[in-house]
């Protein structure tokens, strides 16, 4: 017989101490259980979106754009496409566009 987290609604293992998708300790909750003789409602668990940091990516792209800039137009790239987080999307276009102008600067300089 499985047995499911009150809070979240996870199914466990029947010897679970811990529900092992939010954490909760299921001993206590059994004990409060057992102690008032019934079922107490947990409010319902709200998981907050957590925004990507990405600042190794970020810092990575700025130094790639500047010492070799096509190495930093694709990490400009996996940067703009990141849809969980707007600040490394908007880093990714400000290293893109750096990697085109030192590039640019670069094939100016050489004589091209």
């Amino acid at each position: 017989m499985s047995k499911f987290c009150p809070s979240c609604g996870e199914q466990l293992a029947d010897n679970a101490k811990f529900c092992k998708n939010c954490g909760m300790n299921l001993e206590t909750q059994q004990q409060t259980q057992q102690t008032t003789g019934t079922q107490q409602t947990m409010p319902p668990y709200e998981v907050q979106k957590v925004e990507e940091d990405h600042k190794i990516a970020i810092i990575i792209g700025y130094v790639f754009a500047i010492l070799i800039p096509i190495i930093g137009v694709f990490i400009g790239v996996y940067l703009v496409t990141r849809k969980d987080s707007e600040k490394a999307s908007l880093h990714g276009k400000i290293i893109i566009a750096l990697s085109a102008v030192i590039w640019f600067i670069s094939f100016k300089l050489m004589g091209y």
